[in-house]
């Protein structure tokens, strides 16, 4: 059986509904009319999932569970 890929943007550990909902049309609104030339720190989709992984992380935390490998990397931890 394999093993589907961690992403961040479908785990959902710990995350609201009106934080998810938000997330997500936020991610869609820069996909549209964000700007594509944009690269590492200063493209507005790569700090919006380093913003999630961060809440990912507490919500891991809260829960007393451990973070996937993934996550921690993409935290640099």
């Amino acid at each position: 059986m394999s093993q589907k890929a961690y992403s961040v943007t479908s785990d959902r550990t710990g995350l609201g509904l009106g934080y998810r909902i938000g997330w997500r049309l936020s991610y869609i609104a820069t996909s549209i009319y964000g700007s594509a030339d944009r690269q590492g720190t200063l493209d507005p989709r790569s700090q919006l999932r380093q913003e999630r992984a961060r809440r990912l992380m507490d919500g891991y935390r809260e829960q007393g569970t451990e973070p996937p490998t993934e996550l921690r990397q993409l935290l640099g931890g």
